[in-house]
């Protein structure tokens, strides 16, 4: 006579998460977002002047650069009116509406009435600029030596 023994019955489960589970997480993630948004959009208006004005810098080297490599003047020209500063060799690049910008140069790099004009010439030398930048409570300095041609900015406290 054989005997057979009765297999262990399973208990019908279901791995995973319930509907209320999953509503419970989304809610602590929405709050957690509320709190966490106006930091997060601050600290990124705070680095975008930053931001800028490396961009900037960054252009004006490589116009330098390429003044010396071709052999030829790169100019570059700050349209105070219109916001905008124009490089040779790269695109357009304009200005938040919350920017100021202030340029300071000399009399015989001032075009048109709110136009001013920064000159690399070949052997690394250019015309010399200062332009101040300002958002809220930041501000930054680009300065360009005249003798030299190096660019370079600070962000001020």
């Amino acid at each position: 006579m054989r005997t057979f023994a009765a297999a262990p019955q399973r208990a019908e489960t279901t791995a995973g998460f319930t509907l209320i589970e999953m509503m419970v997480v989304l809610a602590i993630i929405a709050v957690l977002a509320a709190i966490a948004a106006p930091g997060i959009v601050q600290r990124y208006r705070s680095d975008s002047l930053d931001t800028l004005s490396n961009e900037i810098v960054s252009r004006m080297r490589m116009s330098r650069m390429r003044a010396i490599a071709t052999a030829r003047p790169q100019q570059i020209v700050i349209d105070i009116g219109g916001r905008t500063i124009r490089f040779a060799d790269r695109p357009l690049l304009g200005l938040p509406a919350d920017v100021r910008m202030t340029v300071t140069t000399g009399h015989e790099t001032v075009q048109g009435d709110r136009q001013a004009a920064l000159t690399f010439l070949p052997d690394g030398s250019s015309s010399g600029i200062e332009i101040d930048l300002r958002r809220g409570g930041q501000a930054s300095h680009i300065a360009v030596n005249w003798l030299t041609g190096l660019a370079s900015g600070t962000m001020k406290p």
